[in-house]
């Protein structure tokens, strides 16, 4: 025991120290309030919740969750069994756990990109640690920190498949690539990732690659499968009503910089030249790829799979949004994608740090690390801005106190009686509930024309509006009055309820 725990410190010192700074630095910013929790966790968690008490997979609402798959609110029903509860207290010691691993786990595939400097993976997991990106993730109860830890386990799971090419490497993979898929649905770009990497397996027969694929693909879709099949029987939908994108392509593009710029000390640049950045971002991450349909070998290397996936999945998600529409691409959608880049600019650094002339070895290292110094200032300056908020107000959500001292909130919550004999619409229905308990109807989308036609037939209702909440989709107060004509209102400073 003793010789094993001295070769673990040995090997990852350097996650241990990261781990350390990652663990204080998230319980510092859920100190105030806990875990942040918006619209989608509070979804997950009446799930998780219905899910324990009456074994139903329905939210606050006591409508089916179709939207999203069911693997995350699961997991979380798991801790809430084991008494983790309020889990706004709970949840910061479990993304704590979450952001450990997923440190621990890009440790070992650093060693395996040859990134031997324990010293330079220590500043590489330095630069994950204080990453604002990942920070916000696992500072909210979002199904992305689980998606993370399950990603890297992917990674190094595939790795050693292509290895060693037996059935139980392709088993265990499959599991994973399935779990992964039933967190998020994006994880079929793990499915596709996997499935090109079988194709490129060198020395593996042809039978024996469908074969492998055959059982890969079935696995790997089995969850979700199943899930989407319980989603029709229940709603008679997939995954949902899922309207037409108004983006294009090249606007999510656009997008797609912008969070590039979030990430990294990028400048300002235009459409086209965002463009332009990321087809290049692209092309250059898509070479070691490419490269192995010339060398297969090469596809039993770690960062040539990492690679792999960071083209499939961006590559996927602009082509998603630019077909459905949902919330404008941002990094808590992207972050996936992010994790990947430094092993692959640690790939990129070790190859270029590898030649032969000492004056341009000694060169290129002055220039990494001076890329690597802007990158944690410009990590610094988006985590100054995030703790003047977060100090004195909490993680931005339903636990900050603009949304727990709400003066609407508390009018609510001292009088039930006056809303309980009436119907109640609202444009945050998840927050009302979360804070006051009180179950709302949504508002129609004002492009929907079945959805207003059955709005406008109800009698009379209250309308609770929140200022603080986008819902540029959704019926307007303007509008609403063309059918109704105002009875009585109350006016706050975060909002207006309206008798109609």
């Amino acid at each position: 025991m003793k010789l094993f725990l001295t070769k673990f410190f040995y090997s990852y010192w350097d996650a241990i120290i990261a781990s350390g700074l990652a663990t204080v630095w998230l319980l510092l910013y859920t100190k105030h309030g806990g875990i942040g929790v918006c619209p989608d966790g509070l979804t997950y968690l009446s799930v998780a919740n219905n899910f324990i008490t009456n074994f139903s997979v329905s939210d606050f609402r006591g409508i089916p969750m179709v939207v999203f798959p069911l693997g995350y609110p699961l997991f979380l029903s798991l801790f809430l069994l084991m008494g983790a509860d309020p889990i706004t207290i709970i949840g910061p010691i479990l993304n704590c756990l979450l952001f450990t691993s997923l440190l621990f786990m890009s440790s070992y595939i650093f060693q395996q990109v040859k990134f031997y400097s324990s010293f330079a993976r220590l500043l590489l997991l330095l630069f994950l640690t204080t990453s604002t990106a990942l920070l916000e993730v696992y500072s909210m109860l979002w199904s992305e920190t689980l998606f993370l830890f399950l990603l890297l386990l992917f990674f190094i799971r595939i790795h050693q498949y292509s290895l060693k090419q037996s059935l139980r490497n392709l088993y265990v993979v499959s599991i994973i690539t399935a779990l992964l898929f039933f967190v998020r649905f994006a994880g079929i770009t793990c499915l596709i990732t996997g499935g090109l990497i079988i194709l490129l397996q060198k020395g593996l027969p042809l039978k024996q690659k469908f074969k492998h694929l055959v059982y890969y693909g079935l696995i790997g879709i089995s969850l979700t499968s199943i899930n989407v099949l319980y989603n029709k029987f229940l709603s008679g939908t997939l995954t949902g009503v899922r309207q037409k994108a108004i983006k294009t392509v090249w606007e999510n593009v656009y997008d797609l910089y912008e969070v590039f710029k979030f990430w990294f000390p990028f400048p300002s640049a235009t459409l086209i030249g965002s463009i332009a950045v990321i087809i290049l971002l692209l092309f250059v991450l898509a070479l070691p790829f490419v490269s192995t349909f010339l060398q297969p070998k090469k596809a039993t290397r770690i960062e040539f799979i990492i690679a792999a996936f960071f083209c499939v999945y961006v590559i996927f998600m602009i082509a998603i949004s630019s077909i459905s529409r949902f919330e404008t691409l941002n990094s808590r959608l992207l972050i996936p994608a992010f994790i990947c880049l430094p092993i692959l600019l640690a790939n990129g650094g070790v190859y270029l740090t590898r030649k032969k002339q000492l004056a341009l070895r000694i060169s290129i290292f002055l220039i990494l690390l001076s890329g690597y110094g802007f990158a944690q200032y410009h990590n610094y300056k988006n985590n100054r801005f995030t703790w003047e908020g977060v100090s004195y107000s909490g993680i931005p959500g339903y636990t900050d106190d603009y949304w727990k001292y709400s003066p609407m909130i508390d009018f609510i919550q001292k009088n039930p009686t006056h809303f309980s004999e009436q119907k109640i619409f609202s444009n945050a229905i998840d927050a009302l509930y979360f804070l006051s308990n009180t179950k709302a109807f949504p508002l129609p989308h004002k492009d929907i024309k079945s959805e207003i036609d059955l709005f406008i037939k109800n009698k009379s209702f209250y309308l609770v509006w929140f200022f603080n909440t986008e819902s540029f989709d959704l019926i307007q107060i303007d509008q609403i009055k063309k059918y109704y004509p105002i009875k009585t209102a109350w006016q706050f400073k975060d909002g207006v309820i309206i008798g109609f």
